[in-house]
């Protein structure tokens, strides 16, 4: 299987167009409910 002929297109459809408004739509959103200046995960620790 090659992946190469595979991901070329969804490549090329995500570069350019409305691909790319699509794109950096979903990169807005992904940016907007994971921050990278969240704080870090912390353990529970869970009753015995």
């Amino acid at each position: 299987m090659d992946f190469a002929a595979l991901l070329e297109p969804a490549i090329k459809f995500f570069s350019e167009g409305v691909g790319k408004i699509i794109a950096d739509f979903a990169r807005m959103l992904y940016e907007i409910l994971y921050p990278a200046n969240a704080e870090p995960a912390h353990p529970i620790e869970i009753p015995k």
